[in-house]
């Protein structure tokens, strides 16, 4: 017998054509380039126009979890939202809140609900910069929000 070893095919490191190795990192290469680009050239976005009111709205949470709304401009009570009621608006809420806290702001500065044209709603944290097109999530989830314009006496 032979001290020499037997390599069989399947023993075999892969091939990879080196076309296709320069291939994929121009591709790479490519899509880095395309995205830094864009990244530097889009615009900084902007809110719509209002075409109604916009709401300063304050969100306080009671002993009892319900969560109370206040006009913040004026100290009003709108309305108090029962626990366990209302989840699309208490998670939106919630993670608004944690971003602030987690920016270092307090948890009581007061949100915008900003009405555009074509129906959409807007709602805006000036404190960090962060808004939600709430007609992206339907009819439904909006009309949480859109409900305390009309508690307020706004009826667009």
């Amino acid at each position: 017998m032979s001290d020499t070893a037997h390599f069989h095919d399947d023993d075999a490191p892969p091939h990879v054509p080196r076309w296709a190795v320069i291939a994929a990192g121009c591709l790479m290469l490519g899509t880095v380039a395309l995205a830094t680009i864009s990244r530097l050239t889009t615009p900084a976005y902007t809110l719509p126009h209002a075409t109604a009111p916009i709401m300063a709205l304050r969100f306080l949470q009671t002993p009892s979890q319900s969560l109370v709304v206040q006009n913040a401009a004026t100290g009003t009570r709108i309305t108090e939202i029962a626990p366990s009621t209302d989840a699309f608006l208490r998670t939106t809420l919630r993670t608004m809140i944690e971003a602030r806290l987690a920016d270092g702001f307090a948890r009581t500065a007061p949100f915008l609900l900003i009405p555009a044209a074509h129906g959409v709603l807007m709602l805006d944290d000036p404190t960090t910069g962060e808004h939600i097109d709430l007609q992206a999530f339907g009819p439904s989830n909006s009309g949480q929000f859109k409900a305390l314009m009309v508690d307020n006496g706004d009826k667009s």
